[in-house]
């Protein structure tokens, strides 16, 4: 995983929950409570321990909040 995630987040991957923290440079914990609360939307399970989310989804989150805070 490169070390400058936020710059390098590919549309066509998947990303895990500590890479998802770790773009948006917030705490693990953090990104739950995001899913949980609908900020982010739940990911993609792959099992019983692995959830996913789309790289491009990731992005277009990024979009979403920093337009939000500009607004």
């Amino acid at each position: 995983m490169p070390e400058n995630l936020s710059s390098s987040i590919n549309p066509a991957a998947m990303y895990r929950a500590r890479a998802c923290a770790r773009f948006y440079s917030i705490g693990l914990s953090t990104w739950w409570l995001w899913t949980k609360t609908g900020k982010a939307k739940p990911g993609i399970k792959l099992g019983p321990q692995t959830t996913v989310w789309e790289g491009a989804y990731l992005l277009e989150l990024k979009r979403k909040l920093i337009a939000e805070a500009q607004g």
